[in-house]
């Protein structure tokens, strides 16, 4: 039995257990040498620090003190915001324990537990010390350092109030309200005053020009180009709204993403729209030059069209979709009968107890949104046994068969890849136009082994045709971004291209012929000098770099080089900030839909705007934006139990009874 730190007791642990003697498992397993661990164990003294030995009691358990270190063969920079507690257990020197430098918790260390606990504390841990410097930093202190008396300053309350209220989605009203002022009186400030909803609405107004500004200086002073993404949704209150979302990379090479929103009466196809955009550009910017034959290669600036990669790979999928749709359309028949009565969520609770298995209801899927599919077979297969018995006894006909869940199991392996590329180019904080060519080489790979498959073969052809209707001719963009990896280069789109050739059977040598001369053309602008331009050349004469960890940082490596390629280093930087999905304007939209929620339909348009970009500018300050939207949606599947607490094997009733007394005293 486990002890309160989730400790094993040294007289139950198998003689000679040491967990740093798994790295030789660990290469055999994943191909990583992790080293001999010779330098695992260090020497310490009595008073836990290096140069004597600790020695374990005569009993062989260990010392009650064991000291603490750093073992220099953790690799991750996680452990660097945690202090390592190490003790003496069979004669060997194990971390067990891990110290937060941030807060002080003592979390469990040990290497058979994982450190996905400690990351995810870290993360944790530092948006809440970052938060606590904020509000430190607003603060006045004396010359020795004690806090000036705190003084009540009804303007900053107002403000704060503002802030609340779009990242809370709160009536804009409440500040008037007697709970309110209620509250604050009693809990905080005896000397708050309530205000007006019109005293409310001018302060958002105000905070939110002031914001505004921000950005705009921001931007205009640390981005040489900024990427857009935009999308347009309909409101409770019959009105268009459209969001732009506007990508850049500033001088210290951090991506940051913000969002501006205006009203429409409708909405113009994108086509339309790029028509009408294009001459509103080249008023700011300059028409372009045409070439000429002294300077084919003159050009100002790039505008630049392209479609939602995560879009089409949705409209892929679905066009496959259509030929499970008998089996899909019989789970969605079960989960609704399932969810339609309370009763039958209890006796289906009831069940799963019974059986063992811990109680859950399911989500439906969304008509409009595939990879939904994806998520409610994943959380529907592992209870197949039950979930079967259950609706196939109290539907009165036998609904869902083996073959039914044979398709389902075949559908979620085949759906993974196309999943995995949705939430990975839905991305805000890394560049995600480097990566797009990569998972269209995934995707296509896997369509094309696939079709040997005759039972897949019917459903994989027409989302191969969807496929090359959108992608047989590669944005121009995505292959830049891809060079400009220094992974890639030009060597790794010639193997990228060869491949897709064998896959799609389309003839790309003359494609990459002209990506090579279109990414010189772009380079040599007319503010090139001629040691400049080598840049270009020099870079992909170069040794591709081979790091191919996950947290390669592709900004970071930019940055470290930009006194080497100081042109090419901002044309990267540029290309860069191009994402290749709107996913992050309709993540905006998932925010807004709680804004205009049913209380709120009176709204104005121009306080939907103050509120929604607020709530996201929050949200960008704290880095929080990333996902948002598939982040929900994964939620809203997983977090079904109906259970509180797994560990325990008695499930909480269905059914409540609240019983309420009259102030009066009365029955």
């Amino acid at each position: 039995m486990a002890d309160e730190d989730g400790l094993l007791p040294v007289s139950l642990a198998p003689e000679g257990e040491n967990d740093d003697d798994t790295r030789a498992d660990a290469a055999a397993l994943f191909g990583i040498d992790l080293g001999d661990g010779s330098a695992a164990s260090i020497d310490v003294d009595a008073d836990g620090g290096e140069g004597a030995t600790a020695t374990a009691n005569s009993n062989g358990s260990a010392p009650s003190v064991a000291g603490t270190g750093n073992n220099s063969k953790r690799k991750s920079p996680m452990w660097a915001d945690f202090e390592e507690i190490y003790e003496v257990i069979n004669g060997s020197r194990i971390c067990t324990k891990a110290i937060c430098k941030m807060c002080k918790s003592t979390l469990s260390a040990r290497s058979t537990a994982g450190t996905g606990h400690l990351k995810r504390h870290q993360k944790s841990c530092r948006i809440k010390t970052n938060q606590r410097a904020r509000v430190q930093s607003r603060l006045s202190y004396n010359p020795d350092g004690s806090v000036y008396n705190w003084d009540y300053k009804p303007e900053v309350g107002r403000s704060e109030l503002c802030r609340l209220i779009a990242k809370l989605d709160l009536p804009l009203g409440i500040g008037e309200t007697d709970a309110w002022e209620e509250y604050i009186v009693r809990a905080h400030n005896p000397r708050f005053v309530k205000f007006s909803r019109q005293t409310t609405t001018r302060d958002l107004s105000k905070l939110f020009n002031e914001r505004r500004n921000i950005i705009k200086n921001c931007v205009l002073s640390g981005a040489s180009s900024v990427g857009l993404t935009s999308d347009i949704w309909s409101g409770n209150a019959k009105e268009d709204y459209i969001s732009v979302v506007a990508h850049y990379v500033t001088v210290d090479w951090e991506l940051q993403k913000k969002v501006f929103s205006v009203t429409l009466d409708n909405a113009s196809s994108n086509a339309k729209a790029m028509e009408t955009l294009t001459p509103m550009f080249a008023g700011y910017l300059g028409s372009e030059p045409a070439p000429t034959p002294s300077d084919p290669n003159k050009v100002k600036y790039h505008l630049v069209h392209q479609r939602c990669a995560c879009h089409i790979i949705n409209l892929i999928v679905k066009s496959g979709l259509k030929r499970f749709k008998p089996y899909t359309e019989d789970f969605r028949t079960a989960i609704n009968f399932l969810n339609s009565s309370n009763q039958r969520i209890a006796l289906f609770n009831n069940f799963c107890i019974a059986k063992g298995v811990r109680p859950r209801k399911f989500g439906l899927d969304m008509d409009v949104r595939w990879n939904a599919t994806y998520l409610m077979l994943k959380h529907l297969l592992p209870y197949k046994d039950v979930f079967s018995v259950f609706i196939n006894s109290n539907y009165g006909t036998t609904l869902l068969t083996a073959s039914h869940w044979y398709i389902a199991d075949k559908i979620l392996e085949f759906l993974e890849v196309f999943y995995d590329s949705t939430v990975t180019l839905s991305g805000v904080y890394y560049p995600t136009s480097s990566l797009i060519l990569h998972h269209l080489l995934d995707i296509i790979t896997h369509l094309h082994e696939s079709s040997k498959d005759q039972n897949l073969f019917s459903i994989v052809y027409p989302m191969k045709l969807k496929y090359l209707k959108y992608w047989k001719d590669i944005p121009l963009m995505y292959s830049f971004a891809f060079i400009l990896d220094p992974r890639g280069k030009m060597r790794g789109l010639f193997n990228v291209l060869t491949i897709m050739q064998q896959k799609t059977g389309f003839d790309y040598s003359s494609y990459y012929g002209i990506v090579k001369t279109e990414i010189f053309k772009l380079f040599n602008n007319p503010l090139s000098t001629s040691a400049a331009a080598c840049e270009l050349s020099a870079y992909l004469d170069s040794d591709n770099v081979t790091a191919y960890e996950d947290d390669f940082d592709l900004f970071l490596w930019w940055r470290d080089h930009k006194l080497i390629y100081p042109v090419l280093s901002i044309m990267a930087r540029d290309i860069m900030s191009v994402h290749v999905s709107t996913v992050s304007s309709e993540s905006c939209f998932s925010l807004t839909g709680r804004i205009l929620e049913e209380r709120r339909r009176r709204l104005l348009p121009e306080h939907v705007e103050m509120l929604a970009c607020i709530k996201y500018w929050e949200l960008g300050e704290r880095r929080l934006q990333h996902d948002v939207d598939n982040q929900e949606l994964v939620d809203s599947f997983e977090h079904l139990y109906l259970d509180e607490d797994a560990s325990t094997s008695e499930a909480p009733s269905i059914s409540t009874f609240a019983f309420v007394a009259s102030a009066s005293g009365g029955s």
